[in-house]
Formats: structure tokens, sequence, C-alpha cells
């Protein structure tokens, strides 16, 4: 059921299928339900599953996010670093594999348990597809292969893993998207981000790029200094002709408006200028907003009314456990709320859902309760009755529960 709420509603599921959505007594009528378990949820309201439109599941055997709240970003990603040098160290042992394959099958679950029916992955090599469709775990997955490097030698390489993992054969894989993802502005050469959109271009799909996450990514691109600079220089790929004149967010930002689905992450600090252009593609770019990541690394505000004053597509994430507890969508949803209360839960509910299938580029039925579909399914449940609440109010209430169904 698309865009609509229905008193005294229920949803008839047959097998794992959705066969009947609507009010109550015409669904006992007209399918004559006497053969149906027939559950009375209470009060309340029964939406569809989440869509995580992004994460890092690689990292889902983090158990708390690294380093504290309001670490300074460079520092944080040299914390990144390690813990992959150590991952990539643990290359060498017969078990490598399994453990990457591991820690993505505990996000999996725990996504799942919490009510999430499809995610944007940001995956990187080696990607194995087969670790994203657990039988046991059923998550519908946009995976785009994250490409990053500054290395010329290595773009031919990247190239042939990239094409190779964009045009394999899917007929096995129902529920797996492949995607493209070149990192972020400071870690994509202008030469590599070239390659990655011709390839993702000839191939037609989606994009993923992390953009304007800080202000220390902005001062790199614009003047060719602070933390991040100091960062490239550390890791010995520093080139200043890259920057203060090379690639800028406004660049990058018309070049990606050429895929048939581009997801800009974060977008924390984008400019008036650069939402104007966001806005001035609406069937294609949208914007994905990681709300406790956010306020992890205690970001200025989220121009959030802005982006929604544009009509621009804005989807929720979670990012990954290196920043965030947890892999809950409707947590997202409640620090919205929270740190929106002008928005309408109607609106919040579309972030967590509709939109991210669109900016994903999914089946349109994803992110809905529609007849003839996958059932997937939870339970809001508030607190108190929800009559004691004004339009809704109570539905991301901090105290409010979601029970996933199905």
């Amino acid at each position: 059921m698309r865009g609509k709420s229905c008193e005294n509603g229920a949803v008839a599921v047959v097998g794992k299928e959705v066969v009947a959505v609507g009010d109550f007594n015409k669904i006992k009528r007209d399918l004559s339900i006497n053969n149906f378990d027939i559950v009375d949820l209470g009060d309340g309201i029964i939406v569809p599953g989440w869509v995580n439109a992004h994460t890092h599941l690689e990292f889902s055997d983090i158990d708390k996010p690294l380093g504290f709240r309001g670490i300074k970003f460079t520092d944080w990603i040299r914390r990144i670093v390690k813990q992959r040098l150590e991952s990539n160290r643990l290359a060498s042992d017969a078990n490598s594999v399994s453990n990457k394959s591991l820690a993505i099958k505990r996000g999996l679950l725990e996504s799942r348990q919490s009510g999430t029916q499809a995610i944007g992955e940001i995956a990187t090599a080696p990607l194995i597809s087969n670790d994203y469709t657990q039988a046991d775990c059923p998550i519908i997955t946009r995976c785009f292969f994250e490409q990053l490097g500054r290395e010329p030698l290595n773009y031919p390489n990247q190239a042939s893993e990239l094409t190779s993992f964009l045009t394999q054969n899917q007929s096995n894989l129902p529920a797996f998207y492949p995607g493209a993802s070149p990192h972020a502005p400071y870690s994509v050469s202008e030469l590599l981000l070239n390659q990655i959109q011709t390839i993702s271009l000839s191939a037609a799909t989606p994009v993923a790029m992390h953009i304007a996450e800080t202000l220390e990514e902005r001062e790199l691109l614009e003047q060719g200094s602070g933390d991040f600079a100091d960062l490239l220089k550390e890791f010995g790929i520093w080139n200043p002709c890259d920057f203060n004149g090379g690639l800028s967010i406004a660049g990058i930002l018309k070049q990606l408006s050429k895929a048939v689905h581009a997801l800009i992450v974060h977008g924390n600090y984008l400019n008036d200028l650069e939402l104007d252009f966001i806005a001035a593609h609406p069937q294609n770019m949208s914007l994905a907003f990681c709300p406790r990541t956010h306020r992890y690394f205690e970001h200025s505000p989220y121009p959030l009314q802005k982006i929604l004053n544009r009509k621009i597509n804005l989807c929720l994430g979670t990012d990954s456990r290196a920043s965030n507890p947890d892999l809950n969508i409707y947590k997202e949803a409640q620090e919205v709320a929270s740190s929106f209360p002008e928005l309408s839960p109607i609106e919040i509910l579309k972030m967590a859902t509709v939109n991210g299938c669109r900016a994903l580029g999914l089946p349109s039925s994803i992110g809905t309760i529609s007849e003839n579909q996958r059932a997937s399914l939870n339970f809001l449940k508030p607190s108190a009755s929800p009559y004691a609440f004004h339009d809704n109010d109570w539905i991301f209430d901090q105290t409010s529960q979601c029970i996933p169904l199905l």
C-alpha cells in the first residue's frame, strides 16, 4: 500500500508473499480467511521493512565505534586504516576470507533482526557476492564496489576488477544488485574517478560516493591544505597538483549526475549551489544522511531543511559500526525525529523506506507494503496508546519500539 494509512488495517500473508492489504473486515470478507491465523498486534502501525541506504558491513565485527565522540575525522581514518591493515595481515591466514565473510554475515543478521529489508552496501576487495546471499538472512543488497587510490599503475587492474563485477551473471543472485563507489574526493584521483564513471556508465549501474563529509575535505579541495593534506603526506600519496584547482565538489557532482543513479553519501557541508545542482537532477541524484554517525563526529547541524525545501530525495543510512553502535535504521529515524521535531513522521518514514529504494535504484515495490510482493513488515508500538499522541508524533518517539514481523 503506497503512501496510505488504514485504521483497523491488516496485511494478509501467504508463505512469504503479501496477498492483501487494507481494512481488516474487507480482507476477511474478500479472502474468506477462516483458514488464516489471525494475529491482533494491538495499537500501533504496520510499516514496510527499512531500507538502509548506506552501510559498510565488513566492520560489523567491531563492538563499538572507533575512537571517541568528537574525534577528529582524519584521526578516525588513521584508526580505520589500522583496522584494515590488521585485516590484511590476517589475509595470509587460511581463515582470512571467512573472517570478513563472518563480519558481513553478522551485519546482515543484525540488520534483518532490526527490521531492514534492503541495504546499500559499500564493499571492498576481495568482494565475494555470495557473502550477501545468506539463505537464512535474506536482504536485498545494492552492493557498491569501492575503488580508491592514486597510483596509476594500479588502474588497469582496478578497471578489470570493476568491469568483471558490474557485468557478472546475476541469474543466481536475484536479490543482489551491483554498483560502483569511488570512495571520496581525498582518496580518488581525477583519473580514477573518470575511469570508474566510464565503466559504471557502460554497465548502466548506480554509483555512490562520500562527498562533503567534513570541512577539512573542503579545505583540501579548495586550498590544498589542512588535516587531509597532512594525512596524505603521512600515507605517502600527496600530490599538490591534485588539489587547489584539480578535483572540486562541483566538478564531481557534475560527473556523477551522468549516472543512472548517483547517491551522495553524507553531504554534511554541501553549499547552496551544490544543493541546487543536486536538486536540478531529481530523477537520478539522491542524498544519504547517517544521523548517529553525524552526531558521533559532532558535525555542524545537518542542512536537512535546505535539502527538503529543494525536494531532494533524502534517505537514511547507518554508516558502519566503526562510527555507530549498531545498524538499526529505526534508531536513525528516531534520531532524526529528535533533532528535527518540526518534521512530520510520514516524511521520516519515507526517508527510512521508499526514498532509500529510489536512491539505490531498486525495484519500486521495495520499501512499501504491496500485494503480490515479498512480505517485509515491521510493527511500530507506542509506549502508550497512540490516541494519547497528536498527529502520530509517537511513531519515532525515543520510547516507542520497532518489532520486526517478517
